[in-house]
């Protein structure tokens, strides 16, 4: 490979050779003659170092980005409830009732009943096989919409619907659904009085929810305050509010969505 060559000029127009990467210094070349001959530069060829400071950078900086594999170990958690593939089986305080729509008017309660579940934690939480209760003789398994919707995402919604075609349910999108039936055998909502009890596949109680005569609206669902969607503090009826959401068939609600703030 041919070394690239660089001309300095220096004083007195005197023009002087070297290749860039050669040392200058202490090397001994070869004359015509035959006669070693050291290349240290003689007096009147020395040229003084300059004083004034150089304006070029010593070396330029890379704007490429560096592909060297980082060694310093990830802190995203990877345990149960990391991922969607990943989820937890719902506890007790993991879940809150959020939201009820008792006595729907566009298409009546057998098809547009329908309870909101909302994710309290900052985990994936499976609700796989949750059992629907009452007092009485209302207990049903919900059946998931499609494989693996029942699962939660952290700090998200479960609509569980007595019927799940978006167009017969008055326009709610549901990840669960239930037979809506009173006799048993069955879960429907009253519209005078009424509980709303979550167990999980195991038994475990989730939450409960009572209401009494006078709860429901017509046409409108009821929401918990946003800073009452605990299991105990959602009990207190009084925290509990209309929603106005405008829903495609008529009424209204915030289904899979955050509840109204309650005054």
């Amino acid at each position: 490979m041919m070394s690239h060559v660089l001309w300095l000029l220096l004083g007195c127009n005197e023009i002087r050779l070297f290749k860039v990467g050669e040392r200058q210094d202490d090397t001994v070349s070869v004359s015509d003659s035959g006669q070693e001959s050291n290349n240290e530069p003689t007096d009147d060829t020395v040229t003084q170092p300059s004083t004034e400071p150089s304006t070029e950078p010593s070396s330029e900086p890379s704007n490429e980005p560096d592909s060297a594999p980082s060694s310093e170990p990830s802190n995203e958690y990877e345990g149960p409830g990391s991922s969607f593939d990943n989820p937890i089986m719902a506890a007790y305080g993991d879940v809150v009732i959020n939201e009820l729509m008792i006595n729907p008017e566009s298409v009546g309660d057998k098809n547009a009943e329908w309870i909101e579940v909302l994710n309290l934690t900052d985990m994936y939480v499976d609700l796989w096989m949750l059992r629907l209760q009452d007092n009485g003789v209302d207990n049903y398994a919900v059946e998931e919409v499609t494989l693996g919707s029942m699962i939660v995402e952290p700090n998200g919604y479960l609509l569980l619907c007595a019927n799940s075609e978006f167009w017969e349910n008055g326009g709610v999108d549901c990840h669960g659904t239930f037979l809506y039936q009173t006799f048993g055998g069955g879960f429907g909502l009253s519209n005078t009085e009424d509980e709303v009890i979550l167990r999980s596949f195991n038994n475990v109680m989730l939450d409960r929810f009572d209401y009494s005569e006078g709860f429901s609206v017509e046409g409108t669902s009821l929401g918990v305050d946003i800073d009452y969607a605990t299991p105990s503090a959602n009990d207190d009826p009084n925290e509990w509010c209309e929603q106005f959401g405008f829903l495609p068939d008529g009424d209204n609600g915030t289904p899979n969505a955050p509840n109204t703030m309650c005054f």
